[in-house]
């Protein structure tokens, strides 16, 4: 398979240091936009979606603890400029949990 194809079905093994630095970017803008404190645990990845109709790549965010938190921007972490998470993180603060 191509490197490609294989980055996007999460098989790649070779570390991307722009995507890593993206990710802490945006971790660092969820505790700013949240007000949470630095050590509140933050995750920022980049996953393949299989639902129908979503696009190949999305950016998940969470906030975890005692009442976690997650949100979907449905674009890879370099597409994902930082109003774009604002907006996200104050359109809704409480986050996408919806009971399963």
């Amino acid at each position: 398979m191509n490197e490609a194809l294989d980055r996007l079905l999460g098989r790649s093994n070779r570390p991307d240091s722009a995507r890593a630095d993206r990710a802490g970017e945006i971790a660092d803008l969820v505790h700013t936009t949240l007000g949470l404190d630095q050590q509140a645990a933050v995750t920022v990845q980049e996953l393949a979606c299989a639902e129908p109709g979503c696009p190949p790549i999305e950016t998940k965010i969470a906030v975890l603890g005692a009442t976690p938190r997650r949100w979907t921007i449905h674009a890879p972490l370099s597409e994902v400029d930082d109003e774009t998470v604002r907006q996200t993180l104050t359109d809704n603060p409480d986050g996408e949990n919806t009971p399963r």
